[in-house]
């Protein structure tokens, strides 16, 4: 079962662990209490091991699987991240994580690892079916049942398989029984604006956009003066990701409708998805223009103003948001840290400090907290303190890969280049793409002495600059 192997302890052919008795004994010993399912026990064992052979990419995945049965699932996900980094090729490594990614409700990422694991080894039936079950969560039904019956091509005893396929056609037949009702409904007519919002629904439920695009052009044309169903269309295109024609429909809402917060709501958010900042500021001005006494719509609003760099008007919106009593915690949470980080934002990291200080007395392991704090400490010329910051955050928070990094860089000033290399090799395990990463990875390499090693890394990261059209820092 996934999450339970403990078996295969030798070195990878990644970065092997040195010929060592201490070595071989931790791992050995670690193994020994992971089979009594001394799990606390494993965990400091490999702990160790990997200290003493940190490129070793057996010792992390034990490791991670020593966390994954403590049931403390991020960090382990951590760790097999890092374990794949070292050895690419450590299949265990990947169907644990996909399945982890799974637990945690992260069911993109668990695609991608299971479609990666795939790569490694077509011929495991029970990969195809774990595809299934992601592509099944994802509401990709078509996709599941091809993964499924791969699976049973494979393997035509694997129950899980066939019981799976069977469960998505029947739910396919359903999407399919159901379509062709409201269908016809439509064209035995008139239909009412209802008739065409169910029937728009059902085909974004089975995710067939085109004809759920079709639908609700002609619902537009139909009731041109029905703002619900220019809302229906908005709908379908943010659905296929068409932000820029969303703005449209969103428009034609608000034009025959300028009452309706959600509507500019959803317009603010469409607007920040194309990268138009300042029109998405002024949806969300609006929204607090009609609606003044909700929290949320002045949250939306500091938000985008910490997008366009206005930060004084958004330490007034937070603060203006705070001074008021209400009911939603989490909510309160994230303007305390909006408040911190727009301070730090400013240079203002005395009052960072303060509003930290605040929102940690009420939520103690608030990572993002912790994370503002260590930014303003850290901005102070306070390492040490900011570095136990990071820390703290991390323990909250482990999949978060900017903690990582500026915890490297904070290591980089006190001068600790071996922690500084191994939290920026955290912080690219955890994302792959982040080139600022690869620049912190180098700096810190280049310090060890390992000049070749850094060039890469800068390679590396000018690869990604380039790839996301960006320019290469200013020296």
């Amino acid at each position: 079962m996934a999450g339970q192997d403990t078996s295969g302890s030798g070195p990878s052919a990644n970065g092997p662990a040195p010929e060592t008795t201490d070595f071989t004994s931790l791992m050995a010993a670690g193994l020994q209490a992971a089979d009594q399912r001394d799990f606390e026990r494993a965990y400091e064992l490999f702990d160790e091991a990997t200290q003493l052979a940190p490129e070793d990419a057996r010792a992390r995945y034990n490791l991670a699987l020593a966390l994954q049965n403590l049931g403390d699932l991020e960090n382990a996900v951590a760790t097999y991240r890092r374990a794949i980094m070292i050895d690419p090729n450590l299949i265990e490594a990947y169907i644990n994580l996909g399945y982890l990614y799974g637990k945690l409700g992260l069911d993109e990422e668990a695609l991608d690892i299971f479609q990666r694991a795939i790569e490694l080894d077509a011929e495991n039936d029970e990969l195809f079916v774990a595809l299934g079950d992601a592509y099944r969560e994802l509401g990709f039904l078509e996709d599941a049942i091809q993964a499924y019956a791969q699976a049973r091509t494979i393997n035509a005893e694997n129950v899980r398989a066939r019981e799976s396929l069977s469960d998505v056609q029947e739910r396919v037949r359903f999407q399919t029984e159901h379509i062709a009702r409201l269908e016809a409904q439509l064209r035995n007519g008139p239909g009412t604006p209802d008739h065409y919002a169910e029937a728009i629904g059902a085909y974004l439920e089975a995710q067939r956009y085109g004809e759920a695009l079709e639908v609700a052009r002609s619902a537009t044309q139909l009731f041109g003066d029905d703002p619900a169903m220019f809302e229906t269309l908005a709908l379908v295109y943010e659905a296929m990701g068409e932000s820029e024609r969303a703005v449209e429909a969103w428009r034609k809402v608000v034009d025959i409708d300028p009452t309706d917060i959600d509507a500019w709501e959803r317009l603010g958010n469409n607007y920040l998805e194309l990268g138009l900042v300042d029109p998405a500021v002024e949806a969300y001005r609006k929204c607090v223009e009609l609606d003044p006494e909700n929290p949320a719509t002045r949250f939306n609003l500091a938000e985008a103003l910490m997008e366009t760099e206005h930060y004084d008007a958004a330490i007034l919106t937070y603060k203006t948001l705070l001074d008021e009593d209400t009911s939603d915690d989490a909510l309160q949470a994230d303007a305390f840290i909006g408040l911190a980080e727009a301070y730090n934002a400013n240079e203002q990291y005395d009052e960072a400090l303060s509003i930290c200080d605040q929102l940690l007395r009420d939520y103690p392991d608030e990572s993002m907290g912790l994370y503002q704090r260590a930014t303003a400490l850290d901005a102070l010329g306070r390492y040490d303190e900011a570095i136990e910051a990071y820390i703290n955050s991390l323990a909250n928070d482990p999949l978060n890969a900017d903690t990582y990094n500026d915890l490297a860089d904070t290591y980089l000033q006190v001068q600790a280049i071996d922690d500084a290399i191994e939290m920026a090799r955290m912080a690219i395990a955890l994302s792959p793409d982040m080139d600022i990463a690869f620049e912190t990875l180098a700096t810190a390499l280049r310090a060890a002495g390992q000049t070749e090693a850094a060039d890469a890394a800068d390679r590396q990261a000018q690869a990604l600059r380039e790839e996301q059209g960006e320019e290469a820092p200013q020296a």
